[in-house]
């Protein structure tokens, strides 16, 4: 059977009906390619280096500091597990919303208190337990004082001072 006897087996509807089926076909790999290379491994590292890029300013340190956060919901307890001088990670088994701000004052052992504003920046409050080590959240400090900023410094340097001897 040649192409001319197929013609005139289908007819003119049948032809039309093969070429849409082929061009449907056509476009649909298409789509899947740019979908597929999208999800390859470029974007997929893109996407890892997006989310584990490192934007702190100041290196953390890891210490157990306790807490309480006034909030818009009241006075919580909680407690530091990691600080630098623009933000710590705050351990609480109900972080607070994205973005909220709050006055927090942080019991420094060795030195004296201190209070500061804070921002909630990232949470793991939808992270399943299993998943997690500490519930929490990572926060900001978005109003410090010269004389806390020095004392939370010296506090940061004495702490790592102790824990290398």
């Amino acid at each position: 059977m040649n192409l001319t006897d197929v013609i005139l087996r289908l007819g003119f509807g049948g032809i039309v009906c093969i070429l849409t089926l082929m061009l449907i076909k056509s476009i649909s790999a298409y789509f899947n390619r740019r979908v597929n290379s999208d999800q390859g491994m470029g974007a997929s590292a893109k996407f890892t280096e997006t989310v584990h890029k490192e934007t702190r300013q100041n290196p953390r340190v890891n210490i157990t500091w306790s807490v309480r956060m006034k909030t818009s919901q009241g006075s919580i307890e909680a407690e530091i597990k990691n600080i630098s001088l623009g933000g710590a990670f705050i351990c609480c088994p109900k972080p607070l919303p994205l973005r909220e701000v709050f006055r927090l004052t942080i019991d420094v052992p060795d030195h004296e208190t201190l209070t500061v504003k804070a921002e909630v920046v990232w949470s793991n409050i939808n992270v399943p337990d299993d998943k997690i080590v500490n519930r929490g959240m990572g926060i900001r400090f978005i109003q410090i004082t010269e004389a806390n900023r020095d004392l939370l410094n010296k506090a940061i340097s004495d702490h790592l001072k102790n824990s290398e001897g």
